[in-house]
């Protein structure tokens, strides 16, 4: 991987950087296309620690380590950091509902199992509606969201990759 990494930045002149375009290619070598570009831009910006416009291997490996060898604690704050767009510290509705289609678009192209579309606006609504007459109605902050995401039986099947449906049966 690493190799792989040096040789697609070290074309721009910095073997030791990729910036948004390069990241974009590194991911197209693994499947990873274009159509997934929401996912992808939000991923590069959690990955740019700096806020330099590039991520160097380091950034690269601790940003997607939770997702391969992290605890499941690990793998929800991950999500959280995802689904928290405005860095606000609370996710709001659209978010969650922008992230979670944008990621049930992106497991459908690799075959895995997913949501439907009626899934996951079910699945948003029913959130947030248990939110709605609390101080919660602007978004769901930290506890909210693991509290959440650990009890909502659709949740966990999408998060198990255990979805009803396969690629091109999503939409």
């Amino acid at each position: 991987m690493q190799k792989s990494f040096m040789e697609i930045a070290q074309r721009q002149g910095n073997p030791n950087t990729l910036t948004k375009d390069e990241f974009a290619e590194a991911l197209e070598g693994v499947g990873i296309v274009e159509s997934d570009s929401e996912i992808l831009d939000r991923l590069f910006i959690m990955l740019d620690k700096t806020g330099d416009q590039q991520i160097n291997f380091r950034e690269f490996i601790c940003g997607i380590a939770p997702l391969i060898t992290g605890t499941v604690s690990e793998k929800l704050s991950f999500a959280f950091e995802l689904y928290d767009m405005d860095g606000s510290g609370v996710v709001k509705k659209a978010e969650m509902n922008f992230i979670l289609r944008a990621m049930n678009d992106t497991a459908s192209y690799f075959g895995d199992p997913v949501m439907t579309q009626d899934q996951i606006a079910i699945l948003v609504d029913e959130i947030y509606e248990k939110f709605d007459d609390e101080e919660g109605a602007s978004g769901l902050n930290y506890k909210e969201f693991m509290d959440t995401v650990i009890q909502h039986p659709i949740l966990v099947s999408f998060i198990k990759a255990e979805g009803p449906v396969r690629y091109g049966q999503s939409k």
